[in-house]
Order: structure tokens, then sequence, then C-alpha cells
């Protein structure tokens, strides 16, 4: 007669120290964690866990190039960035305007960066001054660039509204008539 068993669950590390060994395996490449990490990796929370999250990765790297062992510095920093996150998403983003704002708070924080190492730069030879400008530059671009694209996004999500006063009509977007009396 066939097996007719269900193959077990894995079990989830549910101590401190079961998931330190358990992510020392996974950095060290063992296959047999597969089934238990794509089992925490269902629960989207435990995606920083893996460092999954190469946005926040990235952030954390600039932070620190920047801050360097200044925990003050790199607080208020973070925390500017999450204000700035805050603002930018206002009540009811869509998951595009999340990523988007996502890239326009990177791209700041590059700008930043870029601005500050010219500042701090002494003595700059002409291919060295080029550098810094050009960096400068580039990084200000994509962040225009990425400002611009959340604006035409939240452009395109807002329903055009016409009025033709002579027929009475009030046309939404493509042109749906929504009201002949006024």
């Amino acid at each position: 007669m066939a097996n007719l068993t269900k193959p077990s669950e894995p079990v989830v590390p549910s101590t401190n120290d079961e998931l330190r060994a358990f992510l020392k395996r996974t950095e060290a490449g063992d296959k047999s964690t597969l089934p238990v990490l794509r089992k925490m990796l269902e629960n989207p929370s435990a995606i920083s866990l893996f460092s999954g999250d190469a946005a926040a990765l990235a952030e954390r790297s600039f932070l620190d190039a920047l801050g360097g062992n200044n925990l003050g510095f790199k607080e208020a920093l973070a925390r500017k960035m999450e204000l700035m996150r805050t603002e930018l998403a206002g009540p009811n983003p869509t998951p595009l305007e999340r990523l988007l704002i996502e890239r326009i708070v990177a791209c700041w924080l590059q700008v930043q960066d870029a601005d500050s190492r010219y500042a701090q730069a002494k003595d700059l030879n002409r291919q060295w001054l080029e550098f810094f400008i050009g960096r400068m530059d580039r990084a200000n671009k994509r962040y225009l660039a990425a400002l611009k694209t959340l604006a035409q996004i939240r452009k395109l999500a807002v329903p055009v509204l016409q009025f033709n006063i002579a027929k009475k009509q009030t046309n939404i977007a493509a042109g749906a008539v929504v009201s002949d009396n006024f």
C-alpha cells in the first residue's frame, strides 16, 4: 500500500540560539536549510532577517559611509529619511508609489553623499574636480528623474474632469458622462 502521509512541515527556529545557528548554516550555503528558509520567508517581515531588502542594505551602507561611528548623525539622517518617506507617501500610497518613494529617498541620500564628499575634498586637480562635479550632477539627475516619475504616476491616477457647458455634461478621464445636469 502507498504511503499516504504528508511530508512534515519544516520546523522554524523558535529561540534566539536556534535562529543564530540556522542563520550561520544559511550563510554557509547549507542547502538542507532551504525548506525551513522558504517557510520562514512566507512571512514578509522575515525578508530583512536574511538581508533580502537590498534597498535597506544599500541605505545602511551609505549611512555608514557618511556617518562612520557617529551614531547621532546616522540616526538623525535615518530619521530624516523616514520623515521624507512618510511625507511623500501621503495617506494611501500605491505599491508603485512606495517603490518610487524608496528610490527618491535613496537618490536624495546619494545627492547628499556626493555633495558632502565634494565639500570635504581639498586641493583638487582638474581631473578630480570634474569627477566630483560629474558625480554630483549624475546623482542630482537621478534624484530629479525619480521625483518627476512619481509626479507623473500621481498625475495619471487623478481623474481628469471636463465640463461641457453647452451640452451640460461633466466627463471624467476617458469621456464617460457622469452628469447631464449641473
